[in-house]
């Protein structure tokens, strides 16, 4: 079974598939993002793990085996090409875009703190014109700039339409501008009702708890 995590950058995709993934058991994680140099392989993986199969997972290279249950970030949920057929539950994260944004802008300052900067900084710095020097506090202004302006040109467009469609196809709507408590509170009700599927107790109220 995949369960599919879906929203904007910044709705909190990755923290909800962490969250969700400590409540229910027999998981495995997976990520978008880590599939950015070949998206095809995604696809190919999700099939293979439904199959019973093993895959190697480009990020680390670990063996990710098959489970009960594969918890999927998927910022697009079911309109990517090849994933309809690979989603059983489809969570869409509703929040508004300025609440997105905000968090991506603050979540790059945070970043700036640490070596994860550059490693950003080296993924977009082609992009742009010379504008500022190479010391940190002004690679995080490239890296803001970059966010800004792309979320001008191209981003919040894309947001608006995938926004449209998750609203039709996901199988639950939630609301981003709530606690990750409450929202897993939200999302594991629905999974036990659908699917009976086994939720560990910790943290889950003793009406969502199993006998």
């Amino acid at each position: 079974m995949v369960i599919a995590i879906a929203g904007a950058s910044g709705s909190g995709k990755s923290t909800l598939v962490r969250a969700l993934a400590q409540r229910i058991k027999n998981t495995e994680t997976m990520y978008f993002d880590d599939y950015r140099q070949n998206y095809g392989n995604l696809t190919k993986d999700l099939q293979n793990l439904r199959r019973g199969n093993h895959i190697t997972y480009p990020e680390d290279n670990g063996q990710i085996n098959a489970r009960k249950v594969i918890i999927l970030e998927e910022p697009t949920g079911r309109t990517r090409k090849g994933m309809s057929d690979k989603i059983d539950f489809l969570v869409y994260i509703n929040l508004p875009l300025e609440v997105s944004l905000a968090r991506v802008l603050l979540r790059s300052i945070k970043q700036s703190e640490d070596k994860d900067i550059n490693a950003f900084y080296e993924a977009i710095g082609p992009q742009f014109e010379p504008k500022f020097t190479e010391e940190k506090p002004t690679k995080l202004m490239h890296i803001l700039v970059w966010q800004l302006e792309m979320y001008l040109k191209q981003h919040r467009q894309e947001y608006l339409v995938d926004h449209e469609t998750n609203l039709k196809d996901a199988d639950l709507v939630v609301d981003g501008l709530k606690s990750v408590d409450q929202l897993i509170m939200e999302i594991t009700e629905e999974l036990i009702t659908r699917f009976d599927l086994d939720i560990t107790s910790n943290s889950i109220p003793g009406s969502l708890r199993r006998a």
